[in-house]
């Protein structure tokens, strides 16, 4: 499977087409690195708005249970599909009201709600080049590779770093901000 990640226009494009029913949660997705899966299930119960992070991850031990901070530019869009789930009555962030077997997200519903952003915007990507551009970006910005493993969930081999030394909420989301977005026409 070849995953390709977003380009900056393609970015300013779902930025452009907010109508689009679930062109949020692409960004979402774009803009904290949460594998397919995770953002899929994320419940509101994890969401911290005062300390803007999500709490959550599948797959490894490395992935469980682990705090993202939610990056500026994307916390309205948490914040709606927040509203969102409280209204619905929803213990989950990304709903469907007009789902046919529930409101809640499976990773089946992503990524047939993902092909149908894909397809409205002459897209072709998959549900995993979110992560691949957050990752790309990532890099692109320097941000330092252990944080990095720490907002992915990826396992930290070295020693030093996985068990002498100690990183805060404030180091990745420092991190967060430091990687370069395009610029967002009227911000």
């Amino acid at each position: 499977i070849i995953r390709v990640p977003f380009s900056d226009q393609e970015i300013l494009s779902l930025w452009s087409h907010l109508e689009i029913p679930f062109a949020d949660m692409v960004l979402i997705g774009i803009y904290s690195g949460w594998r397919p899966q995770e953002l899929a299930v994320l419940k509101i119960a994890d969401i911290d708005f005062e300390n803007m992070t999500f709490i959550g991850g599948l797959k490894t031990d490395a992935g469980k249970n682990r705090t993202v901070p939610i990056h500026p530019q994307i916390m309205d869009l948490v914040r709606r599909n927040y509203n969102q789930a409280t209204s619905m009555h929803s213990e989950y962030l990304f709903n469907d009201p007009d789902g046919q077997q529930g409101t809640h997200l499976t990773y089946d519903k992503y990524r047939n709600r993902f092909k149908k952003v894909m397809s409205r915007l002459n897209m072709t990507h998959k549900p995993h080049d979110t992560r691949h551009t957050f990752i790309t970006k990532a890099k692109e910005s320097n941000i330092n590779e252990y944080v990095l493993k720490l907002i992915v969930g990826h396992e930290i081999q070295d020693i030093t770093e996985k068990v002498y030394t100690h990183r805060t909420i404030e180091d990745l989301r420092t991190a967060i901000n430091m990687i370069t977005w395009p610029e967002i026409p009227g911000e």
